[in-house]
């Protein structure tokens, strides 16, 4: 009963935050204000959302998406509608509810229909069964008209007598600019009514949920009143006939909602408001022949043309569909575009360095000796030693060069597509041009994308073609044969097959760069001429620590400032996505991330920011697997996570053209054991929120792993300790 009341609860609020594609609490008890200024409108919205919800529930629909009102929304608004219209009788009664179960039917109809093709259904459900009523209740006499809707002096007189009507004149004659009046009474058109008061309501909710969207519905409204305008002139019988919302609306959907708010959204925006205008004036007359009711008809055939338009494109530089959905432009924006940021590469095909150990890069892209023109992105490797030698005295054997015969891998998984042997290597000094790349392997990894290993050693490739290879597999020795004066490693990505191959510009996913003692950790990036690279090296301590698995549990004792001790419990888990992350039963929070062998990162957290599991969210947002001392990771967290939101206000209303609030993540190393499995390790991060170079706040957390878990750590704000966590129990079911 208590999950029933719980769906059931959120369902019923969320109906009304879905008119407006939002999922704010504040703004859908607002709406539902706003619609009660018609009482008898507001009363008739509330029975037949309670009606959809129930059937919904009773029916066996998704339980998730009758709580977002999936099912609902369409029966509040036709409650809405005819409870404008209709007399509130038992018999009106009857076909509201049947009215709100039919809207239902048509809502999986619709939704199940559109969903093959990527598209949202709207509105579409509220229209069809609103349609058949109308046309219905021409046969039946015992549901009446309600006049006193037809006449406000009326309804208001009925509602609070004379000295209702004397208060809502006065209301409706503020003497706001007829431009400002108007829009306030477009607004209220979304709930049906048409006066200040709701349009008010309405708008301080909008400007509550949305920035974006408020100045998104200002656009909207601009440029369809000025479009309609130069059509008639006449604004005032789009709000009068309910009508006028959808310029409103179809600005908001795709300005923000679908569509990443951005320049490109904001005109496509502009270009619908001409559209909705057309389709006011062409479906009116259509529709008028069946005395049948425009509504959202407009909003939702532009919004469904223009996103199918949108998915048939096969060029994506701009205009982007929103990959997951917040419910609000702001989160929207900001999260996809810290996402671009922190996974950019993500898509990319992983390419390893191709051996082990540290090596040189003698010559890089573009380089001086060989590197030039069509196969100017590749790379050659040799072995140095302290002094900087490729060679131990006397270097006039190919066997003295330290690189010579040493393992050459394959980059990633993928396979043989050819193979060159038998070549001899050359006496130092001496190069065969005849033979130029030498004996060579070429690996095909996906459509598109080749890897070529060069001037290896005569009769030690140890594959065929049409062999398949996993990353870091031994495939031959690094030799000399080819052009080649002396033992080195050449290495390219191309897009074709063939040996001989123009090379392409292609990233190396992960490796580390040395210089004297300092190491730098480089994600998706080539590597320089002259750098000491070699593959990130796993430290077992910390690679135990991070390894989360299903089943896996956490228990914590938490000392706060004040003194109180707090046992916080986490669980990880995986959903039906192969997503892995954290869960916190008692907080309702959920912490996703990756460990990819390499690095662990969090990818996204929903939940209380008040939680334990938030601050180790921000404290291990980014955490290199291997240890190296005094190296430092950097990372992006998205602004909503960590700004406060009077901050984040500042922000908004410009985001789509200009972001100057970010929130920055640094992780560093500071234990003094260099040795390659050191058993203590500590790690100090930092999360800081920006405006511009200024920061406006920032945490600080210290990480002590040791016994293979991260046995304590705590939390700091402005040099004074927050809490000091200790690490109770971490065991497996």
């Amino acid at each position: 009963m208590k999950n029933y009341l719980n769906i059931y609860g959120k369902g019923f609020i969320n109906s009304y935050s879905q008119l407006f594609f939002a999922d704010s609490k504040v703004f859908a008890w607002l709406l539902l204000l706003s619609s009660f200024v018609n009482p008898i409108t507001g009363l008739s919205g509330m029975v037949a959302t309670a009606v959809a919800l129930a059937f919904s529930y009773w029916i066996g629909l998704d339980r998730n998406h009758i709580s977002y009102g999936m099912y609902s929304y369409n029966a509040l608004m036709i409650g809405l509608v005819l409870g404008a219209q209709y007399n509130f009788t038992p018999s009106y009664f009857i076909v509201l509810s049947f009215g709100s179960v039919m809207s239902v039917l048509m809502a999986v109809w619709f939704n199940s229909l559109f969903h093959k093709y990527k598209l949202p259904a709207l509105s579409l459900s509220f229209l069809v069964t609103l349609w058949l009523i109308t046309i219905g209740l021409r046969s039946f006499n015992n549901v009446e008209m309600n006049e006193s809707g037809l006449f406000r002096l009326n309804e208001w007189y009925n509602l609070g007598g004379s000295h209702m009507v004397e208060w809502m004149n006065n209301i409706e004659n503020t003497g706001l600019p007829e431009f400002v009046e108007v829009y306030l009474k477009s607004l209220s058109a979304v709930f049906f009514q048409y006066n200040i008061i709701s349009g008010l309501i309405i708008l301080v909710g909008l400007i509550i949920w949305s920035r974006i969207a408020f100045l998104l519905s200002i656009l909207g409204f601009v440029i369809g009143y000025l479009f309609y305008f130069s059509l008639s002139g006449e604004f005032s019988q789009l709000y009068y006939s309910y009508i006028g919302f959808n310029f409103i609306l179809t600005a908001i959907a795709l300005g923000g909602f679908y569509l990443i708010p951005s320049r490109s959204s904001f005109i496509l925006a502009i270009i619908a408001m001409p559209i909705i205008g057309i389709c006011i004036s062409g479906f009116s007359g259509l529709l008028s022949i069946y005395q049948l009711p425009l509504y959202s008809l407009p909003f939702s055939v532009t919004v469904i043309l223009l996103i199918m338009l949108l998915n048939q494109r096969v060029h994506f530089h701009r205009l982007i569909l929103v990959p997951y959905q917040y419910f609000s432009p702001e989160k929207n924006l900001y999260h996809y575009t810290n996402n671009v940021t922190r996974f950019q590469n993500s898509r990319l095909f992983t390419i390893r360095l191709p051996f082990y150990g540290e090596w040189f890069v003698s010559q890089g892209y573009d380089g001086t000796v060989t590197h030039k023109e069509e196969w100017k992105h590749a790379l050659d490797f040799v072995v140095v030693d302290e002094t900087s030698h490729t060679f131990k005295l006397p270097g006039e054997e190919v066997t003295d060069f330290y690189c010579y015969n040493l393992p050459a891998l394959a980059p990633a998984d993928g396979y043989v597509v050819e193979v060159l042997d038998g070549i001899d290597d050359n006496a130092i000094g001496e190069s065969d041009i005849q033979h130029n790349w030498g004996n060579t392997i070429v690996i095909k990894h996906a459509d598109g994308l080749f890897s070529k290993l060069s001037h290896l050693k005569k009769e030690t490739i140890s594959v065929h073609i049409n062999d398949y290879v996993k990353a870091g597999q031994m495939i031959a020795a690094c030799g000399s044969s080819g052009r080649s004066p002396e033992p080195h490693l050449h290495f390219q990505l191309q897009a074709t097959q063939y040996i001989g191959s123009e090379t392409i510009p292609y990233p190396l996913g992960y490796f580390v760069s040395r210089s004297n003692e300092t190491y730098i950790f480089h994600e998706y990036d080539t590597p320089q001429e002259t750098a000491h690279i070699h593959h990130p090296i796993k430290t077992p301590l910390l690679a135990d620590a991070f390894h989360f698995i299903p089943g896996k549990k956490f228990k914590w004792e938490v000392i706060k400032a004040s003194g109180a001790t707090e046992i916080v419990q986490w669980e990880c888990a995986v959903n039906a996505w192969n997503q892995s992350y954290l869960y916190c039963a008692k907080t309702k929070s959920y912490a996703y991330f990756v460990n990819n062998g390499t690095l662990f990162y969090f990818t996204e957290f929903y939940g209380s920011k008040k939680s334990l599991l938030f601050d180790f969210y921000l404290a291990a947002q980014k955490i290199l697997l291997g240890y190296y001392q005094d190296m430092c990771l950097n990372d992006s967290i998205a602004a909503p996570k960590f700004h406060a939101q009077w901050a984040l206000w500042l922000q908004d209303s410009i985001a789509p053209f200009y972001q100057f609030m970010k929130v920055n993540y640094q992780s560093t190393f500071i234990t003094l054991d260099n040795t390659y499995a050191p058993n203590h390790i500590v790690i100090n991060s930092n999360v800081k929120a920006l405006l511009g170079e200024y920061t406006l706040k920032q945490k600080d957390y210290e990480l002590t792993f040791t016994d293979g878990k991260l046995s304590h750590w705590n939390v700091s704000q402005n040099n004074q300790l927050l809490l000091n966590i200790t690490c109770l129990d971490s065991l497996q079911d």
